[in-house]
């Protein structure tokens, strides 16, 4: 007998390195994740975007299921969207897939590729997603819902490396080590995460050559190399996100840690500068900026790629930090042929996309970092109410694990 599916039953666990987000229930979208699960609890199963511990992963999900949401597992009746890093191979997949029917007891089933998820949380099918996670950052070119792979592209720097890199610039803070050893509080990288971490505490600097005035590096803040006055692009609604623009920080500001009052100096905006030179923390890896290029360079037709840097999805548990697209686009602005006759494959514009303002809740600022939540969750609406578009149980007991690779992504 056939299960008939429930929109308040379908559940997506969104799946990372650092924090796992799961939730029931798609009826209504416009809402945060209700669980979250550090991976550190289950001895981070997943390292540089691949499965270390299949056993310790499947201990999270089972956890999420049936601890945090309360399903009961003899008659499970909620399907489950999973969403993965790109880089997963073949026997991942197929070792989710096992995993989910006969170990979660699960009726239904979809794999979805988190950079397509949250170019969909973003409104749009093309564009170039930059995921800042934990372990390492990901760019990643989608054309028309196709992940192009030999686009795929990474930066080994990621928010653990800020961490270390901030806390190094707090430790060479003579009057704040002197104020820790007072209280007895650890200058550790515990401490360096939380002023990382916290809201309106840092920004990411821009350089101090592009906040001259004069006319050579009035260039140098053009839109893709044509100059900011064009109406064309000013209209455009995939400009700088006027919230990323820190206004009136001060050089020192105090902040409350374990009971305690600290002062931190303003070398807490340099946070993010290993992204753009990993050179300072002695990572071998090509820079953000860089590595961007080479991406859309990697993607045919060449008139596409005006496009991808119109549509720039900046996302993961780092990819929020104010002041960031900024600084990006002034640094890929530099790199981009500048050109005032554009043809068909000339950049015009460097733009961002976010959350649709009719998610009237997950718009804000602080939500922004659900987009490939909120993909899942639209995705879920859709593949779950026809049993075509997801592997079902009857599915999997005819084909076995590798019905993975004809029923998802």
């Amino acid at each position: 007998m056939s299960l008939t599916l429930k929109e308040d039953n379908f559940v997506v666990i969104d799946i990372g390195s650092y924090i796992t987000k799961a939730g029931v229930g798609t009826q209504d979208t416009n809402k945060p994740p209700s669980v979250f699960v550090h991976m550190a609890e289950y001895n981070n199963p997943i390292q540089n975007n691949c499965v270390q511990s299949l056993p310790d992963l499947t201990a999270s999900w089972n956890h999420i299921l049936f601890k945090e949401l309360g399903i009961k597992k003899a008659r499970n009746e909620h399907p489950v969207l999973f969403t993965v890093p790109v880089h997963w191979n073949k026997l991942e997949l197929e070792r989710l897939t096992q995993e989910a029917f006969e170990f979660l007891n699960v009726p239904g089933l979809y794999i979805a590729p988190q950079p397509l998820l949250a170019l969909y949380g973003c409104g749009a099918v093309t564009g170039l997603v930059v995921d800042i996670g934990h372990n390492t950052t990901d760019i990643n070119v989608i054309v028309d819902s196709l992940v192009q792979p030999y686009s795929n592209q990474t930066v080994n720097v990621g928010g653990k490396h800020l961490n270390h890199y901030l806390l190094s610039l707090l430790q060479q803070d003579e009057n704040l080590v002197q104020q820790c050893r007072q209280v007895g509080v650890d200058l550790d990288e515990a401490f360096a995460q939380f002023i990382r971490e916290r809201p309106d505490t840092c920004h990411v600097a821009v350089g101090y050559e592009l906040q001259e005035t004069s006319s050579t590096t009035e260039d140098i803040s053009l839109v893709g190399g044509v100059p900011a006055q064009d109406e064309e692009i000013v209209d455009n609604e995939a400009q700088v996100d006027e919230d990323d623009e820190p206004k009136d920080i001060p050089e020192n500001i105090d902040i409350e840690y374990q009971g305690h009052k600290f002062t931190i100096g303003a070398y807490r905006h340099k946070v993010y500068d290993p992204l753009f030179d990993p050179t300072i923390i002695n990572v071998d890896t090509p820079s953000l900026p860089n590595t961007m290029l080479l991406a859309v360079q990697n993607c045919e037709p060449p008139e596409i790629r005006p496009k991808l840097w119109e549509s720039i999805v900046l996302t993961g548990g780092c990819g929020q930090m104010r002041g960031l697209q900024k600084r990006v686009k002034s640094e890929i602005g530099r790199l981009l042929s500048i050109s005032e006759n554009a043809g068909d494959i000339q950049t015009r514009l460097v733009g961002f996309l976010k959350i649709p303002a009719y998610f009237t809740v997950l718009k804000n600022k602080e939500y922004q970092q659900y987009s490939t939540w909120l993909g899942g969750e639209i995705v879920a609406k859709l593949v779950f109410t026809d049993a075509k578009n997801h592997i079902s149980k009857v599915d999997y007991n005819e084909h076995g694990p590798s019905v993975c690779h004809t029923k998802s992504y």
